[in-house]
């Protein structure tokens, strides 16, 4: 019996450290791949709000080789949103771009406005309310309707 103990005891150890290096690697791992994700969705929605601001300030002064160079800017960064933005990001950009996507209507600021609530809750920053009016105010100068935007789409 001693015997037994002697041998199974260190045995027992050895099982406990191999498996607790395993788990702690599993974890290390796991969050290293949640870090990326976060980084490459946050850049994704920085580069989208960069492009859609440089893209109103070319129309505004006409630059149209800025515009054409934003617009692929733009389009890289609503791929990379598709890629590995959250599901209500998404979709909340897809409303904005069947609502028009240029931000000249009340309906398609409403609809931007939304899917700008929509990174703030993807990002964490969801138990912080801010009504839509305040964000088209600080966004575009306008305060529009704190109404949901009115454009139904099939499911």
């Amino acid at each position: 019996m001693n015997t037994t103990l002697v041998i199974l005891a260190p045995l027992i150890g050895l099982i406990g450290v191999g498996f607790g290096a395993w788990l702690q690697a599993h974890f290390t791992r796991k969050n290293s791949q949640n870090s990326k994700l976060i980084e490459l969705q946050n850049k994704a929605y920085a580069d989208f709000f960069n492009s859609a601001a440089a893209i109103a300030v070319a129309q505004r002064t006409g630059d149209r080789s800025r515009l054409e160079s934003e617009l692929a800017i733009l389009a890289d960064a609503k791929a990379r949103i598709c890629v590995y933005g959250h599901s209500i990001v998404v979709e909340a950009l897809a409303n904005f771009m069947r609502a028009g996507g240029t931000l000249q209507t009340e309906s398609e600021i409403l609809s931007f406005t939304h899917l700008c609530i929509c990174i703030r809750e993807s990002v964490g920053m969801g138990n912080e309310s801010v009504s839509s009016s305040d964000i088209s105010q600080l966004l575009f100068s306008v305060d529009v309707s704190n109404v949901p935007t009115p454009i139904t789409t099939a499911r």
